[in-house]
């Protein structure tokens, strides 16, 4: 039962991929339309844990200048969804010199999701510090968000107690509680690596619509 389910998985998989790839060659025509497929491609398989066809496809969309800084952005959460940290920060570091270069109106939800996954990231390596600067980053780009506020506040309190307690072992357990609960919105809602975003224009004039 369990191979014939994993077989019906594959077959699914296949055929996904296969539709993804008539349907760029029947629309090859369009600018905008190899770049967005292989993005949905590679976050497919990302979300399918075959990570190695993921980067291959990202890296595929790297290619084409309107997908590029959400390829670079799909590789830094990949990156960081199998503990690659290093990794991760320096996909997100290469969203942002992407973004710098376009207006600044454009792309503002890949604006803030960069910035929030930099914060959560250094988070995660005991950088409170930074991860404080991101987390305002992210809030000057979108000032509404209740989990960059939340967890700015969590990276002051964290990072003012490192800095009382000398960065002692005991302290750094002690925030092991809070660390979890931070991680818990990323690792939920990240998962789908943009599937929600990906047609759904952020501005009227620039930038791709996904």
């Amino acid at each position: 039962m369990r191979n014939e389910k994993r077989e019906t998985a594959n077959f699914f998989s296949h055929l996904f991929v296969i539709l993804l790839l008539l349907t760029a060659l029947g629309l090859g025509s369009c600018s905008r339309i190899p770049g967005k497929l292989l993005i949905m491609e590679a976050n497919f398989l990302s979300s399918r844990g075959q990570y190695t066809e993921a980067i291959s496809s990202y890296l595929k969309a790297l290619e084409h200048e309107e997908a590029a800084p959400y390829a670079e952005y799909g590789l830094g959460s990949l990156y960081y969804s199998i503990d690659e940290a290093a990794a991760a920060l320096d996909r997100f570091a290469g969203t942002q010199r992407i973004i710098e270069t376009l207006p600044s109106a454009a792309h503002r939800e890949l604006r803030y999701r960069t910035s929030f996954n930099t914060g959560m990231t250094l988070f995660g390596q005991g950088d409170f510090s930074g991860a404080a600067s991101s987390f305002r980053e992210a809030l000057r780009i979108d000032s509404g968000r209740i989990e960059a506020k939340r967890n700015l506040e969590l990276s002051l309190s964290s990072h003012a107690r490192e800095k009382i307690a000398g960065g002692k072992a005991e302290q750094q357990e002690g925030e092991s509680e809070s660390r979890n609960a931070l991680f818990e919105y990323i690792r939920e809602k990240e998962q789908n690596h943009w599937k929600s975003l990906e047609w759904a224009e952020e501005e009227p004039v620039t930038g791709p619509d996904y």
